[in-house]
This record gives C-alpha cells, structure tokens and sequence, in this order.
C-alpha cells in the first residue's frame, strides 16, 4: 500500500431490480439497469485492488446482507461497513467521521464514475498530503464524484440538494464560508443517462 494512513470509501447500493439507475431503467430496462450497477461495483473495486493506493471500505446500502457484496468480501482486499443515516448527506458525514478516527486521510467515491481511475484517487490523495484540506473531483453535471478530506467537516454534508446540479457551487459555497482550503481537480463524467451508459459500454469493451 502506498499510503496507509489514508482509505478509500466507495459507497454502493446493491443490485437490486428497479432500486438501482433508475433515470437509466426507461431506456435500457430494468435488468440491464441492475447488471449496470453489479458491473459498476466491480469495476470500481477491481480499479482500487489494482492501484494498491489505501485499504478500501465498501459501504453497503441498504445493508450488508446482498450476495453481491458478499461476493465483492471473498473477490477483494476489503472491509464491508453499512450505510446509516437518513440522507446522503447523514451516511457520508457518519462514515467519514468513523473513518477518519482511524484514518489522517479519507475519499469518498460511488460506483457511477467510471472514468474516475487509479491515477486520479493517487492525485486527490497526494493534494491532501501536500496540505490542501478538501480535494474534489467534480462531475460534468455540477455535482462531484470524489472528495477528499482529512477533518469530518459536517457543514460540508448538510443542506445540499442531493442530486442535483447544485451540489458542486453549494459545496464550494459552505467551504468558502468557513475559510477552508480546498483544491479541485479536472471535471469526470459520470453514469446517468443513455450516452452515459453507452459511453461506458464503449469503454468496457475496449
């Protein structure tokens, strides 16, 4: 491991029929919308197992007990933590600050940006030992893909709008305000609508 004073968090939900790409179900259907999200999962862990930056906490929404993440337990180098709290906002802020109670350095990342690759995560977690306090990959979309911090800042995950094109400027907002220094890195697509899926299917492939 290059760094071990640092983890990865890559949030999942599991692949359950119609809970899963539900923006993407009307134009794919519904089981190429949950193999999406299987292939995702994988793919996401198979990246981070190659790239042997920091251990790696899968967080498991609406819990543990999906056989995929079982399988993603015996396949991967990692640990399995459930989601808990009421919104987005609540289950990011809980699992960074758990996690930064045995960490100096936590990122944050789902399963929807596959563009989002080793070398990038080893530039976020290189910014966040130079000094730089938040580091953020945002999304073409106007929310993000990957953060990166190294204090559990709970401005940072309340009164967002989840979801929407407003979490990058909302968040840049909250740092602003509160004098913290944070650094962004280039723009990363993300898996949300029809060219979305295709463009990664064109990816997968190659």
């Amino acid at each position: 491991m290059l760094y071990r004073d640092s983890v990865v968090l890559l949030f999942a939900k599991a692949p359950v029929e119609g809970k899963v790409n539900t923006r993407l179900i009307a134009d794919i259907g519904v089981q190429a919308a949950t193999q999406l999200q299987r292939d995702l999962i994988h793919d996401r862990l198979s990246m981070l197992t190659k790239a042997k930056l920091c251990d790696v906490r899968l967080l498991c929404a609406p819990d543990r007990q999906h056989e995929c993440f079982s399988q993603c337990e015996r396949q991967y180098p990692i640990a399995l933590f459930e989601q808990s709290g009421r919104d987005l906002g609540e289950r990011m802020y809980q699992a960074v600050r758990d996690a930064l109670a045995q960490y100096s350095f936590c990122i944050v990342i789902g399963t929807d940006a596959p563009a989002l690759d080793g070398s990038i995560i080893k530039q976020a977690l290189e910014s966040l030992h130079e000094g730089a306090e938040v580091v953020f990959v945002p999304a073409e979309d106007g929310g993000y893909v990957l953060l990166g911090t190294q204090q559990p800042y709970g401005f940072l995950f309340q009164d967002i709008s989840w979801g929407s094109a407003e979490v990058m400027q909302q968040s840049r907002a909250k740092l602003d305000k509160n004098n913290i220094v944070f650094i962004e890195l280039a723009d990363c697509w993300d898996v949300d609508r029809l060219e979305d899926y295709q463009r990664y299917s064109a990816m997968s492939k190659n």
